[in-house]
């Protein structure tokens, strides 16, 4: 009976741990996501990217990249929180960094106001970048909308303050010098 308590209670204790991590991640995840959104690209990448990334991406150039994205003339930006965010519950080890995959859906929209570009090229280049399926123009609203099941990683030194990386396939080369392996051949 004693064995079978102190499993369950070794049990309870794991589970309720894995939680806390997950809802800790899922918790900074938005948060960063907020400050992206809310153009505090600096603060963004000060707390939450994964600081190998920005060994090979200076943040000086980073932020000046976000920041001339963002407000690009002739195109509005709305990008709006994550959705559907599914953190993991497996934690791979590596190193002296534990790192956890999310899932996640985004959703962006974007105006365009060129005389030069036409909304049909305009929508055929969001089609080749995000996919046929991601991309609709609204007529009320004018806008493209943009909306995709992403994945970012996770990883921390200490499972508390967590770091993020957004992957995708077209980036392997970079990502291989820093994300799990096996993260990148799961990758869509």
């Amino acid at each position: 009976m004693k064995k079978l308590l102190l499993f369950l209670c070794i049990s309870f204790s794991v589970l309720s741990f894995s939680q806390t991590i997950q809802s800790d991640i899922e918790g900074q995840f938005r948060d960063f996501n907020a400050l992206i959104a809310e153009k505090n690209f600096d603060k963004a990448l000060d707390l939450y990217v994964n600081e190998d990334f920005l060994k090979i991406f200076p943040k000086d150039q980073m932020v000046q990249l976000m920041d001339q994205m963002f407000n690009m003339e002739g195109i509005d930006f709305k990008i709006y929180k994550p959705e559907d965010i599914a953190v993991s519950k497996d934690v791979v080890k590596e190193g002296d960094k534990s790192y956890i995959k999310i899932n996640y859906r985004q959703s962006l929209d974007i105006k365009l106001n060129m005389p030069n570009v036409t909304n049909d090229q305009f929508y055929a280049a969001l089609q080749e970048e995000f996919g046929a399926d991601h991309v609709k123009f609204n007529d009320s609203t004018k806008f493209f909308e943009v909306r995709m099941g992403k994945e970012a990683i996770a990883s921390s030194h200490n499972l508390k303050n967590w770091k993020f990386t957004v992957i995708e396939k077209k980036q392997i080369p970079i990502l291989r010098q820093f994300i799990p392996i096996q993260f990148l051949k799961e990758l869509k």
